[in-house]
């Protein structure tokens, strides 16, 4: 995704509202490999109850990744904050795995997505969703900030979040934190839901995740690491 786009869509924040950087990159290792990285980058301007944010986000893999599993993200998303939840209202990405490589645009009409672009574009198949029936929904990159932005102890964990990319249903399930110390541990999982082909499901349906938030100054806790289970191997990521 070209700077160009996140910085047009900066210009849309007004400069009186208070402005907060997000600036968040993780290094991602694979079976123990340096495998990429991962970064969200962006701007939250007002407060969490009123205001509004864009954020642009990217998995950038290594050579070696490359060449055994050739997958890539890009996207941009700005949207509204309202009591604490994020409220999408577009969302641009370009997402690559193995040979396919996969462009998407949606817009939300209050909580419902509607795909302006799906490419490539391909026949109906059976398993196929309908846009205006995901209410309730994120994009992708609005739902890894709620599991990556920083936090305090009352948001922390403990909920479930819905998820549509264009063409297929995910969900991503917080359970309670367990407190250890220094590090807050919350365990989780994401699920294929549907528009997935019957392979996919097939395949794997759940994918367990762990998450570490270390606690700072005044009840905040920032995400430090996070493993997860893939269809190509364990997956770690440590924050820079």
């Amino acid at each position: 995704m070209r700077r160009f786009a996140l910085t047009v869509l900066l210009l849309t924040i007004g400069p009186s509202l208070r402005a907060e950087d997000v600036n968040q990159t993780f290094g991602l290792y694979v079976s123990g490999l340096k495998a990429g990285s991962i970064q969200i980058s962006g701007r939250l301007s007002g407060t969490h109850d009123d205001g509004q944010y864009i954020l642009e986000g990217a998995l950038s893999p290594t050579s070696l990744m490359r060449h055994f599993h050739d997958v890539g993200y890009s996207g941009v998303v700005q949207g509204a904050l309202r009591d604490g939840q994020v409220l999408p209202a577009a969302y641009h990405s370009h997402t690559r795995t193995e040979s396919r490589e996969n462009e998407v645009k949606l817009h939300f009409t209050k909580t419902t997505p509607v795909v302006e672009l799906y490419s490539p574009s391909r026949e109906p198949r059976d398993y196929d969703l309908d846009p205006a029936a995901q209410n309730g929904v994120l994009d992708p990159l609005s739902a890894a900030h709620l599991v990556f932005r920083d936090q305090t102890s009352a948001d922390l964990c403990n909920k479930v979040i819905e998820v549509f990319d264009g063409r297929r249903r995910t969900r991503l399930t917080l359970d309670m934190p367990t407190d250890t110390g220094a590090d807050t541990t919350c365990t989780g999982a994401y699920s294929r839901i549907a528009g997935f082909s019957p392979e996919d499901m097939q395949e794997q349906v759940n994918f367990p995740f762990t998450l570490v938030y270390t606690k700072g100054d005044a009840d905040i806790y920032t995400l430090s690491s996070f493993t997860t289970e893939t269809t190509f191997g364990r997956a770690e990521a440590t924050r820079k």
